[in-house]
């Protein structure tokens, strides 16, 4: 299964005159469901992502997605980078739309399982 998240933005408003830089990364937990008192999870390998490309930019920088294409889909089994800015001068805006690929294991049982994905910026 996948689904694209929703936009994700990142905005810098710290308005610097020198050249600075910033990361927004990508984390996830296991995603689980309780049926009938048993807990069933899905992974964090089987959880992947990819930023996609930008879908707004502003500001001066150089914008880079973490994985512009679906061939570059990561298993979320850590942090990992969703996009960084370098080279920011003055105000910045990023905003991307990522998409979220679950392999639901055979082991799995039917149910609503839930999770929580994590951007953070630094």
């Amino acid at each position: 299964m996948s689904a694209q998240l929703g936009t994700v933005t990142v905005a810098d408003t710290r308005g610097s005159a020198v050249q600075v830089s910033y990361t927004a990364t990508v984390s996830t937990t296991n995603f689980t469901t309780t049926v009938g008192g048993n807990t069933s999870t899905i992974s964090r390998p089987n959880i992947s992502y990819w930023s996609g490309p930008a879908t707004t930019v502003s500001g001066t920088g150089v914008f880079t997605p973490g994985q512009l294409t679906a061939a570059n889909a990561i298993a979320l089994t850590g942090t990992h980078t969703a996009f960084s800015v370098t080279l920011a001068v003055g105000n910045t805006t990023v905003a991307w739309n990522p998409t979220v690929i679950v392999r639901v294991p055979s082991s799995a049982v039917a149910g609503s399982y839930s999770g929580t994905i994590t951007h953070s910026v630094a």
